[in-house]
């Protein structure tokens, strides 16, 4: 069974560290955070590992998963270079999603294999996590080997690996930055909108609940043209010059935002082809005043 060392076990490291502990996937070694008292949170979540608090005290390892945030990757990566542990073969990889394998040369340098390796998930509870994390699709991208024995790893634990490339993984991240976390940001913009309109927030939050739940669910069982409804898909141009001029009086910024999303929403509209196109034409230059 191989064995893997953690240098630095936040929730995606403790995540994964007891899931392939759990299945038997691979022998959990050391696990290094900035203080041992960490570390031991880490290992007891894990129920596996030794905890310390400094790379060079590490035992040799078949995986080390560089855990840290992505501004101490490299530096993480050229400290455990320099503890002299690595060994040719050894693979190394981290869980950035923006962040290429690049960031690990120093250590493809000494000869090991190296990877990363992103749950395209939600890490906010490591016990959840673990328990939600079947099905879960992860984007890998490195050298042949380090990604060879990565996908069987996630595989081992349910999870669905696919290859992205690293040139571009800023972009990819970028996609589940947009939708994930600045739909929960659009939904608070949606909410103000509410509140504004004499709704209080309790209620604005069960008014939206349906509506998005739906609309979300119509995305994936449609498409996104298809799923397309509202004065833009109706090619409503006076609907959305009478919402426009309110959003201007009231927050400039908001209504800057629905512009943005507006323009994209023409094109959406444009794919669906159920708006007249000289609709669609007003509509545009709406948008771009």
């Amino acid at each position: 069974m191989k064995t893997m060392n953690i240098i630095g076990a936040g929730h995606v490291g403790q995540t994964l560290g007891r899931l392939w502990t759990k299945e038997r996937a691979l022998e959990l070694g050391d696990v290094v955070n900035s203080s041992v008292e960490s570390a031991q949170v880490a290992v007891d979540f894990m129920q596996a590992g030794r905890a310390l608090s400094d790379v060079r005290e590490m035992q040799y390892a078949d995986l080390f998963l560089v855990g840290c945030p992505d501004s101490y990757i490299e530096e993480c990566c050229q400290a455990l270079v320099e503890s002299e542990v690595l060994k040719r073969g050894d693979i190394v990889f981290h869980c950035s999603g923006a962040l290429s394998s690049e960031l690990l040369k120093s250590a493809q340098e000494q000869g090991a294999y190296t990877a990363s390796l992103h749950p395209v998930k939600s890490f906010s509870e490591p016990a959840r996590a673990v328990q939600q994390f079947a099905g879960t699709y992860c984007g890998v991208e490195g050298d042949e080997e380090a990604v060879r024995v990565l996908h069987q790893l996630i595989e081992n634990i349910g999870g669905l690996p696919f290859s992205i490339d690293p040139q571009h993984k800023a972009i990819y991240h970028s996609a589940s930055v947009m939708a994930c976390n600045y739909l929960v940001a659009l939904q608070e913009v949606s909410l103000q909108a509410l509140i504004k309109s004499g709704v209080q927030r309790g209620q604005a939050m069960q008014i939206l609940h349906p509506l998005v739940a739906g609309t979300v669910s119509n995305i994936f069982e449609q498409g996104t043209a298809d799923a397309l409804t509202g004065p833009i898909a109706r090619g409503d141009h006076e609907v959305v010059k009478v919402q426009l001029e309110a959003l201007q009086d009231w927050q400039p910024d908001i209504a800057k935002l629905y512009k943005q999303l507006g323009a994209e929403t023409v094109k959406l509209s444009q794919q669906q082809g159920k708006a007249l196109a000289a609709d669609l034409g007003d509509i545009e230059r709406l948008l771009k005043n």
